[in-house]
């Protein structure tokens, strides 16, 4: 089945010709339809304007009297750009009714509701099928759809303490810490969009659908399998080592000149050693049986730091980091979010940053989705949709309504208005 793909994006698009109806909300399950779409997928956002989802939520921090800029959001086009958004009540059966009509001439789902949430609607796996026999359909949860922790609420934080990635993250004479940043949705989007596709190829080979259940707990836990490993052969509890290596040193985050300036740098070997003690201005050093092998140095560590920094201290952060790459050795400054975009001339060369149409401001900058697909490279078609914004296209075109029968459908409230314009 070929469908239009959302903002006319060439057909030679990796995933063009596939449509994807998103029941969604944050960051694990949007972020999916993000990258898809981005390949040429058609993603159908499906929201109401009683339950906006929490990237619609944006307060400019700058005017928090503005109150919410639902369309202008930075999270809003960072997860959910390039896609149609419709409005439905879905607490309403005719909406229900709606929702299958648009499953069945679709190919996926997406869903990261509550656990429970989805089949208590009457949208589960089981429902679907029928619409659609050969649907593939993914369930991203925080805990997965059983097991005693099943129904607890889910934010990225919570699952990265209970997975024991907050446990390793800090410094040992600190209280651990969280990353501020919702690693577990980034990790289970990654993780369901992986297995999307493979559902998408055994389909392509056997004809059948199937169901992923994804639990963004027990993806988080596997990126640190390692660490449960290592506790599994000496039964002790890792130690939160800050910068700090098991295996090498110098390893750590030194300061430069200037205001709150550092970088990192990683000696890995014995001969990087040598290279960086002629560096610094003290080949003895390589020599010094303090510090001739990464056993003793890491053994010194801290007056090893010491000595590094007193070479760092005086030098500007770009300089440290091209002096040392130049020699081979791993270094890289500490940026800020305004070094990486304003400053970085890696990012630029590679045209990472993606300029994109917005409804409300024209064009925006946004980070772009680094695939590296160069045969079929992808584009965001824009950003900024209303809630509702595409009510006419895909009941419409895509369902095959007809005029009268969408204002039924909103006159009983399953179809909700386009989401009125917030002031800028």
């Amino acid at each position: 089945m070929r469908h239009r793909v959302c903002g006319d994006l060439a057909m030679t698009a990796a995933l063009a010709g596939l449509r994807v109806v998103e029941l969604t909300a944050g960051m694990a399950g949007p972020w999916i339809g993000r990258f898809m779409a981005y390949c040429g997928a058609e993603v159908i956002k499906v929201e109401s304007n009683k339950r906006p989802d929490v990237t619609r939520q944006y307060v400019p921090p700058w005017a928090p009297a503005m109150g919410a800029q639902t369309q202008l959001s930075p999270w809003l086009t960072d997860w959910n750009a390039g896609k149609r958004c419709v409005a439905l009540d879905l607490t309403r059966p005719r909406a229900i009714e709606l929702c299958k009509r648009l499953v069945a001439v679709s190919d996926v789902v997406v869903e990261n509701y509550a656990s429970g949430v989805i089949e208590r609607l009457g949208l589960g796996y089981g429902e679907l099928r029928r619409a659609k026999p050969n649907l593939i359909m993914l369930s991203s949860s925080g805990y997965g759809s059983d097991g005693p922790y099943h129904r607890y609420i889910t934010w990225g934080p919570n699952i990265e303490a209970l997975s024991g990635m907050s446990t390793l993250s800090g410094f040992a004479h600190r209280p651990c810490t969280v990353t501020q940043y919702a690693y577990p949705d980034t990790i289970g989007a990654l993780h369901g969009l992986f297995a999307l596709l493979c559902a998408l190829e055994h389909r392509r080979r056997t004809g059948e659908g199937q169901h992923i259940s994804l639990s963004q707990y027990e993806a988080t836990v596997a990126v640190i399998g390692d660490v449960l490993m290592q506790h599994t052969v000496n039964g002790r509890e890792p130690e939160r080592r800050g910068n700090r290596s098991l295996r090498a040193a110098p390893h750590g985050c030194y300061r430069c000149r200037g205001d709150d300036r550092w970088v990192a740098i990683a000696v890995m070997t014995d001969a990087e050693w040598a290279r960086f003690c002629g560096i610094i201005g003290h080949p003895a050093l390589a020599a010094d049986v303090r510090f001739a092998t990464a056993g003793a140095r890491l053994e010194r560590v801290e007056e090893l730091d010491a000595i590094v920094e007193a070479w760092t201290a005086v030098r500007d952060v770009y300089e440290v980091m091209a002096t040392l790459q130049a020699a081979g050795i791993a270094a890289g400054v500490v940026q800020t979010v305004e070094d990486g975009f304003e400053r970085d001339p890696h990012l630029r060369a590679r045209g990472f940053f993606e300029e994109i149409e917005h409804v409300r401001k024209g064009t925006v900058v946004a980070t772009g989705i680094p695939l590296g697909l160069t045969g079929t490279p992808g584009r965001t078609s824009g950003a900024g949709a209303a809630i509702g914004a595409d009510n006419a296209y895909v009941f419409g075109e895509v369902l095959g309504l007809s005029s009268v029968e969408i204002d039924a459908y909103r006159t009983d409230g399953a179809i909700e208005a386009e989401e009125p314009l917030t002031p800028r």
